[in-house]
């Protein structure tokens, strides 16, 4: 099957299914700029059809790739089919809520993304009554780029080996010429990608956090009921006292007085944030799905946190707040006002934000705890809320071009950590 018939430019390549009317006799139309090349890998249908959906500038187009539309015998044509990109947006969201995928997944994130560095590539597959989805990250580097596959792919069954899936995914990667692929998973991922001949190996270390805490969303006696005593007491203190907790409006003032909580919590505790901007761009990419809260004691803001909805599950994406003017329980007050706001909307699950790699010993200092100002203090803050700790698989690695990468290793520190022998091999012993 020839794949240079269709064309790929410098929107999103998507394999993508759902939603799509195709007429029964479609018309014979001109193919797309004949002059361009190298389509995604087309997806597998249920009824052995096999298309190729490319989306590019904000429009959808549907490629046939010399194969019989079932009710158009003999012919062997393209369609072209458009649609609103916003509509092909929605309809992936909607499959990602649907398998209860992550927010790094869906296509907001991508555009997201896309605003500050990155390209975003779409993969869907389906057949055989299994359907998985893979959005890939695409960064630059010189002549080639780095693919990120953050908290995916996103799989009906994972217990399938989902190599049509892992096949797409590779196609992509070569066509946007990646050194390497990093995936940080979701789940587990198939047992048949970590066969020897496929060469994942073990990953840089990982991106995202490697532990987050989940809490189930239930009515507001419930929700109190699971969370540590010292929580609901601060929560209780915190109303007591008048601290009250606002929506922000969407505006440069409010995101100033975010960013400087930001930026000082950043200091105190030593992690990098991002640019002003990032965060605007934010809560403009996500919308009504996001929400920017602050907490006020005597009208005074001591704590800002930005939160965002998709599927079934909200999340603490941001959080910043000012030592010197907090007072007791307001932090606290802030994350059940927005644990309200998310079940309010229909989520089921909120996810408390990434907590340290690993559990904290018994002895940890309970100062540190209380103020916050570090890891330790983070994972007491919020493990108090209840819920159940969720440990990610390892990040896994896949190089498309070694000797390119092992220099992108010696130039990027970020990347050194990844070891050199397979997944699943023996460790090395001195």
């Amino acid at each position: 099957m020839r794949r240079d018939d269709a064309a790929m430019t410098m929107g999103a390549v998507a394999a993508y299914r759902d939603g799509l009317s195709f007429p029964s006799n479609p018309p014979l139309i001109q193919p797309y700029h004949t002059r361009m090349h190298k389509a995604c890998q087309a997806i597998r249908w249920p009824d052995g059809v096999r298309y190729a959906q490319i989306v590019h500038s904000g429009a959808f187009y549907g490629s046939r790739y010399g194969v019989q539309h079932p009710n158009s015998k003999g012919s062997n044509h393209s369609v072209t089919a458009r649609r609103n990109h916003s509509e092909v947006g929605a309809k992936w969201d909607s499959a990602i809520a649907r398998l209860d995928g992550d927010l790094l997944q869906s296509w907001r994130w991508g555009v997201f993304k896309q605003r500050h560095g990155w390209h975003a590539r779409h993969v869907w597959t389906t057949g055989s009554g299994r359907e998985a989805l893979a959005q890939v990250l695409f960064r630059r580097f010189g002549p080639f780029s780095i693919a990120y596959l953050p908290r995916g792919p996103v799989m009906s069954n994972p217990a399938s080996d989902n190599l049509d899936l892992l096949h797409d995914i590779d196609d992509v990667c070569q066509q946007n010429r990646a050194i390497v692929l990093v995936i940080e998973p979701n789940q587990p991922l198939p047992d048949a990608w970590f066969e020897q001949s496929r060469g994942f190996v073990r990953g840089p270390a990982a991106f995202q956090s490697a532990r987050t805490v989940r809490v189930d969303l239930l009515d507001d006696d419930r929700l109190l009921a699971q969370m540590r005593k010292d929580t609901r007491y601060n929560i209780s203190y915190a109303q007591r006292h008048e601290t009250t907790i606002d929506r922000a409006a969407s505006g440069d003032a409010q995101i100033d007085m975010f960013y400087r909580l930001l930026r000082e919590t950043s200091q105190r505790n030593g992690f990098g944030i991002h640019s002003q901007a990032y965060y605007k761009d934010f809560l403009e990419t996500f919308g009504d799905q996001a929400v920017l809260f602050f907490a006020r004691v005597n009208d005074v803001v001591t704590a800002g946190q930005i939160a965002v909805r998709v599927g079934g599950e909200a999340r603490s994406m941001y959080a910043g707040s000012t030592r010197s003017l907090r007072t007791r329980g307001d932090t606290a007050l802030l994350q059940f006002a927005t644990m309200q706001w998310a079940r309010d909307h229909g989520c089921t699950r909120y996810d408390m934000g990434g907590i340290a790699p690993e559990s904290p010993a018994s002895g940890s200092n309970q100062d540190d705890a209380r103020t916050g100002s570090d890891l330790v203090g983070v994972h007491q803050f919020k493990t108090g809320f209840g819920g159940h700790i969720v440990a990610y698989p390892e990040t896994v690695e896949r190089r498309y071009r070694p000797h390119v990468s092992w220099l992108m290793r010696r130039l990027n520190a970020r990347f050194r950590a990844a070891p050199e022998q397979a997944l699943g091999s023996a460790p090395e012993t001195n």
